[in-house]
């Protein structure tokens, strides 16, 4: 196979004019693009145009920081709150005359089961209140039968 020269001599010109073609429209591409960079920042070299975007990035990153810490601080003010407050009503006095519906147990706690069981028994003549502590969902004291329920119902509402 022998290479014609004279044909290679009179094409190169126009490939070399080809290639030339190409790689100036690859720069006016970039330089658009590049010029579209520096017009939305608003500065015209880019070591400015770096120096502001890793401050944009520096401040990004406290945000986000910031940001963490007070999630973190809302959790643990929210795990400290209340949940929902159980009332049972009962009769402790049933199949006689006295009382009636009228006593109840109320617990107030947070999450991990601390704070207070508040039972009030109602009588014709008289209402007594208890207030019972509440450490992890057990009192040192006696609990009812009906203060243990409501407890029961605090946990499994606070387990949700």
């Amino acid at each position: 196979m022998l290479i014609d020269w004279n044909l290679v001599v009179f094409f190169a010109p126009f490939l070399a004019l080809a290639i030339s073609l190409i790689a100036f429209t690859l720069a006016i591409i970039m330089h658009l693009k590049v010029s579209r960079i520096f017009r939305s920042a608003n500065t015209p070299d880019i070591e400015r145009l770096l120096k502001l975007h890793t401050k944009t990035l520096e401040d990004l990153i406290k945000f986000q920081a910031d940001s963490s810490a007070y999630m973190k601080s809302l959790n643990k003010r929210i795990e400290g709150k209340l949940g929902a407050v159980p009332t049972l009503r009962f009769n402790p006095f049933k199949g006689t005359d006295l009382g009636g519906n009228q006593s109840f147990s109320s617990v107030f706690v947070d999450e991990e089961g601390n704070g207070v069981v508040i039972t009030s028994m109602h009588t014709r003549e008289r209402t007594n209140v208890f207030a019972k502590p509440l450490k992890d969902w057990k009192s040192e004291y006696e609990l009812t039968a009906e203060e243990k329920e409501v407890i029961k119902k605090s946990k499994t509402n606070n387990a949700k």
